[in-house]
């Protein structure tokens, strides 16, 4: 159970979610057993999620994102047949928002295997690349680019504090337990002056966010501002268009406090999302029920292994279906992901496992050959 909200320690009382079944899906599409519960805080506007068991031990030794090669990427957008991968998206938007001074220091914190920090050196090659991670599974990826004293696991050297000019993070907060302590130690490396630049989901922007079982932290504008001003940064710029589904943030570690912003109510639109999700797998069994034929799934990332999760009978699904290469060939769940011009005559039922936002305007650019009954989340 939780009893204090992650961001400004106010009482938290009953879940306004609880999943229907005791599995859980996490960002990697991992189905694990026990329920996900979620709670919101009216106060500040956070809403959380209770941690997984071991939490620091599965993400020093079980996460493993983007490490089949090094050219490995998320599919970030498909705009006219053009396919644009979210570390270029993300490097593009980091440029933009900072003004980074010749030869800036820049440390990636909670990096996993840094894609978007070396396609910024690729970008400049004055930045000084330093890199921060709680398990040792991206050295190989780090080594190509960033020198060994520049790289730690689990501790800070103490000669980093207040040394950096900039410090990014990309959709690292929403899965630490402690996001003041990350957020504190952010700015305890900065110098005065530096920066300090990140990207986390955002959950009003993608409501399947609420139901990650490894994001702990889903952030409302409001509770951003307070946790980054608790911290003593001055907030520049919270975005929230910037990047498909995320919030771009920007804040500076100055004597010059923020200013406050007036909080505005988001518990309507969680509860709303709570109710979504609580009936989602219902929806989801009564299209399964209504036909046996074969299926597969569009889609594979979160929605995509949120509804297998959901089905009563998966040996009904051939395969999943995905627009990115780097993602075809490889499996999910048992089943092959396939490029979505392979679909099977024999199939005739499509579950889409996407967005909502995006998913009807995704599938009306395909043309298969046999009809097909297709569910929409």
């Amino acid at each position: 159970m939780m009893n204090a909200c992650n961001i400004c320690n106010d009482s938290l009382d009953v879940p306004v979610y609880e999943s229907v079944r005791a599995v859980s899906v996490t960002s990697l599409c991992q189905v694990l057993d026990g329920p996900t519960r979620v709670w919101h805080c009216a106060n500040c506007g956070h809403t959380q999620t209770a941690p997984l068991p071991a939490l620091e031990k599965f993400y020093a030794e079980d996460y493993h994102i983007l490490t089949t090669s090094e050219e490995e990427d998320q599919l970030y957008s498909v705009r006219d047949g053009k396919k644009l991968f979210r570390t270029e998206h993300q490097v593009n938007t980091l440029l933009a928002k900072v003004n980074l001074s010749l030869n800036a220091r820049v440390l990636d914190y909670g990096c996993g295997k840094a894609a978007t920090l070396k396609a910024l050196r690729n970008n400049r090659d004055d930045v000084v690349p330093h890199v921060f991670d709680v398990g040792n599974q991206y050295r190989d990826f780090w080594n190509d680019f960033v020198r060994a004293e520049n790289q730690t696991v689990n501790e800070v050297p103490g000669e980093w504090v207040g040394y950096f000019d900039a410090v990014i993070s990309f959709f690292a907060l929403e899965h630490v337990a402690g996001p003041k302590a990350f957020v504190g130690e952010a700015y305890r490396l900065l110098r005065d002056g530096g920066t300090f630049y990140f990207l986390v989901p955002n959950l009003f922007a993608n409501s399947a966010d609420l139901v990650v079982a490894d994001h702990v932290n889903h952030f409302s504008e409001s509770s951003l501002h307070r946790l980054l001003s608790d911290a003593g940064f001055a907030v520049r710029e919270i975005d929230g268009t910037a990047h498909n589904s995320a919030w771009v943030v920007v804040a500076e570690k100055t004597n010059v406090d923020s200013e406050p912003i007036l909080a505005t109510s988001v518990a309507g639109k969680v509860n709303a999302m709570a109710e979504y999700w609580g009936e989602f797998g219902d929806r989801v069994r009564a299209f399964e029920k209504a036909n046996d034929t074969e299926a597969a799934i569009y889609g594979s990332g979160f929605y995509g292994a949120f509804i297998h999760a959901s089905l009563d009978r998966v040996k009904s699904v051939e395969c999943f279906l995905d627009q990115n290469p780097h993602r075809q060939k490889q499996t999910l769940l048992g089943k092959p992901i396939l490029v979505p011009e392979a679909l099977p005559e024999t199939v005739r039922r499509l579950y889409v496992g996407l967005n909502p936002r995006v998913a009807r305007e995704e599938l009306a650019v395909m043309d298969w050959s046999q009809e097909l009954e297709v569910f929409f989340p």
